[in-house]
């Protein structure tokens, strides 16, 4: 199967959306945010909108997602992956729709929530895939063909307890080994794990100081994260300014909706040795010439003094 190549709910040559009401009323809904007990269904109806001047075929399917590892971006399993959760209760009434040019259809689909489902929040999409291959990409020097995607989120809370949460684990601080006395740069990075059952968009505030509370100047902006459930994602960024001896302390503070707060944080010492190594000698040399000062002027003869005439 031809890698697939997934974008949000619209890539500029369709789209894939909530279907809207019959009836003009609130703004349309840009994510399914569905509720359901364990045990029942819930059902709804998605649009695939063909905005290219020729019809074109999609697959629909229902795919669980995931957060990526490394940045915490928003991921949908692809077709022939093993979906375990919301893409494997999700039955789209078309396997296959074919939609007019500029033009759009209304496809209804059903998630059946088994008797076992655990409370809280489940997530996941329907996706609009291209039947036929549309594009070509290089990966190592290589042409490959890729099959593109199009979703919707699927937001579905299974009624329970509610438990939010979130935990900041390994803070890692690394800078490079200054040679001369200059300021050096380095990286911090940090794990966000959801310990929760609800997805948490979290507010990130990273503060990276030096000695004596000197700042140490950081670069990039702290991304902006959707975290499911159960997901864990490594986050970082870098920094300048550090000095040549420093104490770089790296705190990360995440909060979220519903007093959720976590902090995790890092000291590490940056040491130049080469210029250690030139001040502790330097020091060693100033000990060894004050000795040899002192033991110079020790042992120095004493001038005697002429003894006293007597005088009769």
């Amino acid at each position: 199967m031809a890698p697939v190549e997934a974008h949000a709910a619209d890539n500029g040559e369709w789209s894939v959306n909530p279907t809207p009401p019959a009836e003009p009323g609130p703004a349309p809904r840009l994510y399914f945010f569905l509720e359901s007990p364990p045990g029942t269904s819930v059902q709804d109806s998605v649009r695939v909108t063909n905005l290219a001047d020729q019809p074109r075929t999609f697959r629909l399917y229902g795919a669980d997602a995931y957060n990526t590892p490394n940045d915490g971006g928003f991921g949908l399993r692809t077709q022939d992956a093993t979906n375990t959760d919301v893409g494997a209760w999700t039955r789209v009434g078309a396997a296959t729709v074919t939609v007019p040019a500029k033009s759009q259809a209304d496809v209804p689909f059903v998630i059946t929530v088994p008797p076992n489902a655990t409370p809280g929040d489940h997530v996941g999409g329907v996706v609009a895939m291209e039947e036929q291959p549309g594009a070509t990409t290089k990966q190592n020097g290589v042409d490959v063909t890729v099959r593109r995607a199009v979703a919707a989120r699927v937001y579905l809370r299974v009624s329970g307890p509610t438990v939010p949460g979130l935990r900041i684990d390994g803070v890692q601080t690394k800078s490079e080994n200054p040679w001369l006395p200059t300021t050096v740069d380095g990286a911090y990075s940090y794990t966000v794990v959801n310990t929760g059952n609800l997805h948490l968009p979290p507010t990130l505030q990273v503060r990276v100081t030096g000695l004596f509370g000197h700042k140490i100047r950081q670069h990039g902006s702290t991304p902006q994260i959707d975290l499911l459930p159960g997901a864990q994602t490594r986050l970082g960024g870098t920094v300048s300014g550090v000095w040549p001896f420093d104490v770089v302390t790296t705190s990360v503070t995440v909060t979220a909706d519903g007093g959720v707060q976590a902090r995790g944080e890092d000291t590490t010492v940056v040491v130049s040795w080469p210029t250690l190594a030139v001040i502790v000698a330097a020091i060693a040399l100033f000990i060894w010439y004050q000795k040899r000062r002192a033991q110079a002027h020790t042992a120095k003869p004493r001038r005697r003094l002429p003894e006293p005439v007597t005088v009769r």
